[in-house]
């Protein structure tokens, strides 16, 4: 997933944003340079994509996100290194694994970088932010706190990084409330650490003036979003529209009872009218200090983050103003 292993850490992330929904002329001149902007991204990487796509994840994706072989497909075809099982039980645990992490992975294909989430359900979620494949997702096996796991991870590139998806073994070793590591059946590896990405208090968005783009993908998915607080933590809901008149609507509950502890959203998205690019979204989200897409000129500031948990869909959110 990155192509770095993630890439999935295949992963997303481009300029200003529409301030009102009767300013189209500034809108198409955004999404052309959004659209301008991955298709230099594309064609930067454009050597990990040779043509063996068919029904499988591009080579640039796989690589990106597991570090194999420079292909992800590689992980299950054939070993480009040596195969590796943990033979030995770990000891310690349970720990305390809710929250934000940051992911490297490291192999005979290179190495990429992510961000992600795991929540109390021990759901685990991540996005690749490194090039060349930012945007691309890869969701680990349930990581719930005990010293060991095991089972299936999933990476799907976004249609910039070529598109598809693929699946691979995943042995994992909890050491630490802080420091998690994994080891993908062809012996490239993941290391985890937790991370505090939100330098200031989590709170709520209120208001209009925000934009939403999805990172990696060919068409210019940008939204103007609202936001209304929804309890006592920093729970919220959103609606909005794009330049398309597709209408967005949704939740992201934060998870914990104390608003400015838990960097930890459960998110909830829903598409309105026939011409949307998706249908529905669910997966995790949280709010972070850095604008890892580069989507509103890498400013630090306030972004709140939406990344699904079973398809190549990562959502930055920014504010533009009223």
């Amino acid at each position: 997933m990155f192509n770095n292993p993630i890439q999935p850490f295949g992963e997303a992330r481009a300029p200003h944003v529409v301030k009102a929904q009767g300013d189209v002329a500034h809108s198409e001149n955004l999404q052309r340079r959004h659209i301008l902007s991955r298709v230099t991204r594309q064609a930067h990487s454009q050597d990990f994509l040779s043509g063996r796509r068919k029904n499988r994840m591009p080579e640039k994706m796989r690589a990106l996100i597991f570090l194999v072989c420079l292909t992800f497909v590689a992980v299950f075809a054939m070993s480009c290194g040596s195969s590796k099982s943990a033979t030995t039980a770990c000891t310690g645990g349970p720990y305390d694994v809710v929250g934000d992490w940051s992911i490297s992975s490291s192999g005979s294909g290179g190495s990429s970088n992510g961000m992600g989430v795991i929540n109390s359900s021990g759901q685990a979620v991540f996005f690749q932010t490194s090039d060349p494949t930012p945007g691309d997702v890869l969701v680990l096996p349930t990581i719930t706190g005990t010293c060991s796991f095991s089972g299936t991870a999933l990476a799907y590139g976004t249609p910039a990084s070529g598109g598809g998806s693929d699946s691979g073994t995943v042995q994992g070793t909890v050491s630490s409330d802080e420091s998690i590591t994994a080891t993908i059946a062809s012996g490239n590896n993941l290391s985890l650490s937790s991370a505090s990405p939100e330098k200031g208090l989590i709170t709520a968005l209120s208001s209009g003036g925000w934009n939403g783009q999805v990172e990696g993908s060919t068409n210019a998915d940008l939204w103007d979003l609202e936001f209304t607080p929804t309890g006592e933590n920093a729970s919220m809901s959103v609606s909005g529209t794009n330049h398309q008149g597709c209408s967005i609507e949704g939740t992201f509950n934060q998870e914990g009872g104390d608003a400015s502890a838990l960097n930890v959203f459960d998110v909830s998205l829903n598409f309105v009218l026939d011409n949307c690019p998706y249908t529905s979204i669910s997966g995790l989200g949280f709010e972070s200090s850095t604008d890892y897409f580069d989507l509103d000129g890498g400013r630090t500031g306030t972004y709140l983050y939406a990344v699904s948990s079973d398809s190549a869909f990562v959502l930055e959110i920014y504010f533009v103003g009223d």
